[in-house]
């Protein structure tokens, strides 16, 4: 039967999120989508809860019944257009896969193990190399007391060494034997060593080969070993239970990881974007993951430790306190940072009811797309082992933002700006959000509807914020950076001046074509040019062009900061700009009521009444709807998700308040 109607769900740390696709007039479209709390956390430990519910929400919505009484889904869809012909489900919940990981050189193939372990769900809890101070006993009693999933082992360029990477290899053997788990290996070191590792770990536990990580000292190959770990972490995902078994009966395909989607789609979208270079980005509140197609190659990195709500303190060990303070046009001690921080990670489906709370929850979550940018850029280039990450951004033709951080704004213009905050992309480039999750979705349904995919994008399923013109250069504030001439598709011609050190936005509709003409000042360019003509079509954003420089002269001395960080946010969303109070600028803003920085531990047990004093279900609708009048649903009380694994995890916190 043909699979005409399908219902793509992917589950979230926080949201659950469900699109019905279909039929409409012959092509494959977004008919509905609903999205709800994720159910995987306490109390309800089950994430088809959660599922049925947004299901319910989509039958509100359309008026169709996908449900049976059982609760079970109607397949195959019936004459009554009840039920649907296929269902697909991605995920990103769940803990990541421990791994310690074990090599030679902390500057070689440990560097390269680690770039290709960016490339799934991985937590690496522990690095052993020949640089380690530890003793053997120590080394063997530290994979032990890990209880890993995985262990990792690399080393050794092609016939290169052998012995050390053996030794590293009879250590691994002697603590799975004391373990007595079922851990995985994974080996990816010298091939030549490749038949007695597996006579070394036969009887013992399953070992995965994949090929050399880094065969000579100018070259990586990690692809084959990023499939390598996808198939560790699916096997592992197979027993984590919250409800998933359920879910992958009623999937044809499983549960796949939201991370294959983006990596999927994007190199689609590389082979079909006029100039190749695509990017995508999602901040989610556990995982945070990084796909960008590059020069017709596709790397996806994704990090365990960088998100702005359940992994919002491991964040503060990726980037430093002053990466943040950065952002904020106030001063803030390193303990309130913290105190936000570690809030976040207690309570992950928060949003910011404040104006102070708000600049700290952006600066958090610039701090982590400029974390994500630097661990993921060393993968754009295949071949070459160490990339130059201080090297200028290629230009991209398309960058998609996800992630309710960003897409759940509640303005476009805002959620355009943090995105060219952090990034600074160069040239022009089209900005766009997937606010529904589409593309986890038609990540999935490529495997069993692959011409459904091409058509929802055709469609314009994403939602297009505008096309971005950036200036490079330092243009001189207040001075003309640039002269634009604008014809819409009436026939109408405007000019304009755009000032050097803002953030200038153009309303034009989406759908609303016209043809821009813009020329520079001395000095700068538009992705190497001092003129550009093009024709561009409008967006929720309108034409945007940034006409702060690149790169972005964020402002060091923080009364500078003060004034200039509000008008950029004035300019994105047309509000007057925030005023800061003086005594913002100064260190006498009462400080969080926490004991101590160190203490992180007894910090997250005491820190919810000095941050969030009330529960969020008593606060006004007002505040719960958020600063800009959209996504109250963030504001709702959640359930936590997650595992309460590691010391010092706050997940039995995050049960008690939810």
């Amino acid at each position: 039967m043909a699979e005409n109607s399908i219902l793509a769900v992917d589950f979230g740390n926080v949201h659950t999120r469900a699109l019905l696709i279909d039929l409409v007039e012959g092509v494959y479209s977004v008919v509905a989508q609903a999205e709800e709390r994720t159910t995987g956390g306490f109390p309800v430990g089950d994430v088809s809860v959660g599922f049925r519910r947004a299901v319910q929400q989509l039958s509100t919505t359309t008026g169709r019944r996908f449900l049976q009484q059982d609760g079970t889904i109607i397949t195959p869809e019936q004459p009554d257009r009840s039920g649907i012909d296929a269902f697909i489900a991605t995920a990103s919940i769940g803990r990541a896969l421990r791994t310690v990981l074990l090599g030679l050189v902390p500057d070689i193939s440990i560097a390269s193990a680690q770039r290709a372990a960016a490339g799934t769900y991985v937590d690496i809890v522990d690095v052993i190399s020949l640089d380690d101070r530890r003793t053997a006993e120590d080394q063997l009693n530290a994979i032990v007391l890990a209880r890993p999933d995985l262990i990792f082992i690399a080393g050794g360029m092609d016939d290169g060494a052998r012995e050390p990477v053996l030794d590293m290899a009879r250590i691994a053997k002697l603590a799975l034997r004391l373990m007595g788990t079922t851990t995985n290996v994974l080996y990816a070191g010298n091939s030549a060593l490749v038949r007695e590792i597996q006579e070394l770990f036969d009887g013992v536990t399953t070992v995965f080969i994949a090929d050399n990580v880094r065969p000579t000292l100018e070259n990586e190959a990690l692809g084959v070993a990023q499939v390598r770990l996808a198939n560790a972490y699916n096997s592992a995902a197979e027993q984590r239970g919250l409800g998933f078994d359920e879910i992958s009966i009623i999937s044809g395909v499983g549960v796949l990881p939201t991370a294959q989607s983006y990596h999927s789609i994007i190199s689609y979208l590389g082979q079909t974007s006029a100039r190749s270079n695509v990017l995508a980005v999602d901040v989610g509140s556990a995982v945070s993951t990084l796909s960008a197609s590059v020069g017709g190659h596709t790397a996806t990195t994704i990090r365990t430790d960088i998100g702005v709500g359940h992994s919002a303190r491991d964040l503060l060990k990726v980037v430093s306190l002053d990466e943040i303070r950065a952002w904020l046009p106030f001063f803030a001690s390193d303990n309130e940072i913290l105190a936000y921080a570690l809030n976040k990670s207690v309570r992950p489906g928060s949003i910011p009811d404040t104006q102070r709370a708000l600049y700290l929850e952006h600066a958090l979550l610039r701090a982590a797309l400029s974390g994500l940018l630097r661990a993921a850029r060393p993968s754009w280039t295949p071949t070459k082992a160490l990339d130059d990450i201080s090297a200028p951004m290629p230009i991209f033709e398309r960058i998609v933002g996800a992630g309710a951080a960003l897409t759940e704004t509640g303005r476009p213009g805002l959620a355009a700006m943090l995105l060219l905050d952090a990034l600074q992309p160069s040239g022009v480039v089209h900005l766009q959000a997937d606010s529904h999750a589409l593309i986890p979705a038609l990540g999935a349904l490529a495997r069993i509807k692959p011409e459904a995919v091409v058509q929802v994008l055709d469609a314009k399923g994403l939602e297009h914020l505008g096309t971005c013109i950036n200036i490079s250069g330092k243009p001189r504030k207040g001075a003309a950076a640039a002269h634009v001439r604008i014809t819409t598709s009436e026939g109408e011609t405007q000019k304009f001046t755009v000032p050097g050190g803002e953030l200038w936005m153009y309303p034009l509709s989406i759908g609303v074509a016209a043809r821009v003409r813009i020329s520079v000042a001395r000095g700068l360019s538009i992705g190497g040019k001092r003129q550009v003509r093009l024709d561009v079509n409008g967006g929720t954003a309108g034409l945007i062009i940034d006409g702060r420089g690149r790169p972005l002269p964020l402002a060091t001395n923080l009364k500078l900061r003060a004034a200039q960080i509000p008008a950029w946010y004035a300019q994105a969303t047309g509000d007057a700009a925030f005023e800061v109070p003086p005594e913002w600028l100064t260190a006498t803003t009462v400080e969080p009521d926490i004991p101590s920085v160190v203490d992180r531990r007894t910090a997250e047990e005491d820190m919810m009444p000095s941050v969030f004093s009330e529960p969020e279900s008593k606060r006004p609708a007002r505040q719960r709807g958020g600063l800009f009048g959209r996504g109250a649903k963030r504001g709702e009380p959640a359930p936590a998700t997650g595992d309460a694994t590691a010391e010092g995890d706050p997940d039995d916190i995050r049960s008690l308040l939810s």
